[in-house]
């Protein structure tokens, strides 16, 4: 961009006043070549005409008088001359003192109001939040129209600050109330480990990450009586604040069935029935549920459309338990639940979790996928629980690297030890007396 001149640098009235001096300055200039070369012309003129004349004069004897005459005509005629360009000069200096008159009116019309709006948008904050129109605003043109699209423009900005403002108190307002409700969630579920440090013949550990404030996902364990013990691992459709609160009447209704000793079927039948009363929503459950003799290993769980548990044998390697699945809770009414037997040995190690954790995706769309969870449980398959969520937790943020969260992760590893001697020999004898 080239640099502005010195002589139109500077704000409008100082340009309105050097565009109006050189066009005066122009004016005058073309003024005096064309008054000097009109005088130059007329004198030409005049002395030709003379010269015409002179051998007329000489052949009356009037050669004296010739010169006389004609000097005294150039004379009128230079006089005559001089004070028409006096005349022309002082009607030249009052037109141009009008122009300035009128140059200065006209830039103070324009600059005044302009110099006014710029100090109230400067000044345009806290206090003054609106631009406000004024009289000296009201100039018939577009200095006007400039004021009234300001005003406008900050009538809409002033609706938009406060709209902005009521959301962002709207939103602070929710994200308290959401972050009371993950605490509240979080506090629903056991987060205590290990859960039972008097219990040598087991050890888990377990986890819950939403991918938003609050979630669907959850987990479960507790005791239904000194020798039996409930897990449960479910995942309620959709996200937020409506999946949380049919996870928590959910993880109550199952705990309370199985505490009243019902077994896992009928514990998933009670529930879908009760759910499906009032689910106006059309909300459904997938839900693993299991209850485990400590005494003995024997277990008896149910799948209601859950993901595959995972089962390591001791010594062995953390493989997938597929087999056909029962309709999530929920989903119909009066609906038949099967229920399997299990058996656990001293050392094995069982994993549950949601679909968010095989569901997680990189940046490329790419899922993490079961096999790529397999090998993570597999670096350490004879890690304590909390040491294989861990590398498995570890595996997949770096599988993501950062991208979006879309589904809660929950998970639960479990790991059967078995009674010790004393307590089996206990146990002997007690079935001895029977």
């Amino acid at each position: 961009m080239k640099k502005r001149s010195a002589f139109f640098a500077g704000g409008i009235r100082q340009k309105i006043f050097g565009m109006l001096l050189i066009t005066i300055i122009l004016i005058i200039a073309a003024y005096t070549v064309v008054f000097f070369y009109q005088t130059n012309r007329v004198e030409q003129l005049v002395n030709e005409t003379y010269e015409a004349q002179e051998q007329l004069y000489i052949e009356n004897g009037l050669q004296y008088q010739y010169k006389s005459v004609r000097n005294n005509a150039l004379d009128r005629f230079h006089t005559e001359m001089f004070h028409a360009r006096n005349i022309l000069i002082l009607l030249v200096v009052l037109i141009v003192a009008a122009g300035l008159v009128s140059a200065y009116s006209i830039a103070k019309r324009i600059t005044d109001p302009l110099n006014t709006i710029t100090r109230r948008v400067a000044s345009l904050g806290v206090r003054n939040r609106q631009f406000v129109m004024e009289d000296v605003y009201r100039t018939g043109d577009e200095i006007e129209v400039l004021a009234e699209s300001f005003a406008k423009q900050s009538a809409r900005t002033a609706l938009y600050i406060d709209q902005i403002r009521r959301v962002t108190a709207e939103k602070e307002r929710i994200g308290a109330e959401l972050d009371m409700a993950s605490r509240i969630q979080g506090s629903q579920l056991p987060r205590l480990f290990p859960p039972f440090p008097d219990r040598k013949e087991f050890s888990l550990y377990a986890s819950m990450t939403p991918a938003k404030e609050v979630g669907g996902d959850f987990y479960d364990f507790f005791m239904i009586d000194h020798d039996h013990m409930g897990f449960v691992m479910a995942d309620v459709s959709g996200k937020g604040v409506p999946a949380a609160l049919l996870m928590m009447v959910s993880r109550v209704l199952i705990k309370s069935s199985l505490q009243n000793g019902h077994s896992p079927a009928e514990t998933l039948e009670r529930v879908n029935n009760q759910l499906c009363e009032s689910n106006d929503a059309e909300f459904f459950v997938t839900v693993w549920l299991a209850v485990l003799e400590i005494s003995t290993g024997k277990g008896i769980a149910a799948n209601a459309g859950h993901e595959h548990p995972v089962l390591r044998r001791a010594g062995g390697r953390y493989e997938l338990l597929v087999y056909r699945h029962s309709l999530p809770v929920g989903a119909m009414k009066d609906v038949p639940f099967r229920q399997h037997s299990f058996q656990l040995q001293p050392g094995d190690s069982f994993f549950v979790y949601t679909d968010g954790v095989a569901e997680a995706t990189d940046r490329n769309k790419e899922l993490y996928g079961t096999e790529r969870m397999l090998a993570a449980l597999n670096r350490e398959a004879d890690a304590q629980p909390d040491r294989i969520l861990s590398n498995l937790t570890e595996d997949i943020d770096r599988f993501v690297d950062g991208a979006e969260q879309f589904d809660d992760m929950t998970m639960l590893c479990f790991r059967y030890q078995g009674p010790s001697d004393e307590e089996r020999a206990i146990l002997h004898t007690q079935e001895t007396e029977q």
